[in-house]
């Protein structure tokens, strides 16, 4: 082979191989932009995913939150629960002159005494002695002695005695002067004092 045709050769066989070396690098590169794309593909959808768990983490912190209240609010009432105490009629019950409605005032509760009536209805809290005064006189207050809580005669009452809370010397009574109905709420609430309250604090 001639010195001539050895160097075309040798050339055809460099232009050969960068060639090939082009085609590689064209190649590579063309495999590193859709790796590039791929990849901001994944960031994009783990942005995505970022926000979503974001949105989720807030809403079940603010559940957390609602829930602690909840819980705060029912240790409270189970502190201090509130009970139902006048059921005898099961709803609204009748009232009128020559009766009365009566029920006691357990010790360590508050009363929560609440009532509408379709007449004007009196409420009075009494000791048990004053309450033999008034049923032995009729159910009138002029022969109680002592003093006593009254209510002005109203068709809604939404009052609080407390004196109950350290002491058990107590009843309500409830009066009208004619014929009615009364749908009562009568409640409890236990509320229990240190110390000696009401008539139990004077003897």
């Amino acid at each position: 082979m001639t010195p001539l045709r050895l160097a075309g050769a040798a050339a055809a066989l460099v232009i050969v191989l960068l060639g090939g070396l082009l085609a590689f690098a064209a190649l590579d590169d063309a495999r590193a932009h859709r790796d590039l794309a791929r990849e901001a593909g994944q960031v994009h959808d783990l942005g995505g995913q970022l926000v979503v768990a974001r949105g989720q983490r807030d809403d079940l912190t603010s559940q957390l939150t609602a829930l602690r209240a909840q819980n705060a609010t029912l240790q409270a009432e189970a502190r201090n629960p509130t009970l139902s105490m006048w059921n005898a009629c099961g709803g609204p019950c009748t009232i009128g002159p020559d009766a009365v409605r009566v029920g006691s005032v357990p010790d360590t509760f508050q009363l929560l005494l609440t009532f509408t009536a379709d007449v004007p209805v009196r409420s009075y809290v009494f000791t048990f002695h004053q309450w033999t005064q008034f049923d032995s006189c009729g159910f009138a207050v002029r022969c109680v002695t002592g003093a006593y809580q009254a209510f002005d005669a109203a068709t809604s009452v939404d009052t609080t005695f407390a004196d109950g809370e350290g002491c058990s010397a107590y009843v309500w009574v409830i009066q009208a002067d004619r014929a009615g109905t009364i749908v009562p709420n009568v409640r409890v609430r236990y509320q229990p004092a240190d110390h000696p309250t009401g008539a139990c604090a004077a003897s």
